[in-house]
């Protein structure tokens, strides 16, 4: 936690690109990549959208959007997947659903009820809503990268 507190997200995004030109350069890759991302990561995945212009698609599991002057360059479709009782994060969900609609680009969520933070990892907890939202966040995410990934950009 410490380390990724002290990254911005230039520096976030700088390593991200050299990931990106190592992973485009494997002989099998196919010039197409995406980007997922959980909660902090979430959050870089969404604004790596926003600055690399040749990214297919970016998932979003609970982290927040960018600023809304950064989301005018956002470049890819994005997916976010939210706990219903992430509060903190939900209430970005709103305001970046409207601003991206009003730039005529992609962003679908979905927050699953009874779910918090961080569902994934911690799928036992809260009576059965993590698994719950756990089976149901998977493979939406699959779906949404399988039709960006292979439609033409």
């Amino acid at each position: 936690m410490k380390l990724i507190l002290n990254l911005t997200a230039e520096e976030t995004y700088k390593r991200l690109n050299a990931v990106r030109s190592y992973v485009l350069k494997i002989p099998s890759a196919n010039g197409k990549y995406a980007t997922v991302g959980f909660c902090w990561g979430g959050g870089r995945s969404f604004g790596y959208a926003c600055v690399q212009s040749d990214v297919r698609a970016a998932i979003v599991y609970y982290g927040t959007a960018p600023e809304t002057k950064e989301l005018a360059r956002l470049s890819a479709p994005v997916l976010g997947l939210y706990g219903g009782d992430d509060a903190r994060v939900g209430a970005t969900i709103e305001p970046a659903s409207i601003e991206i609609k009003k730039l005529g680009k992609t962003y679908e969520y979905e927050s699953y009820e009874g779910a918090g933070h961080g569902f994934l990892r911690a799928q036992s907890d809260r009576n059965g809503a993590n698994l719950r939202a756990t089976e149901k966040a998977w493979p939406r995410m699959l779906e949404f990268l399988r039709k960006h990934m292979e439609e033409r950009h």
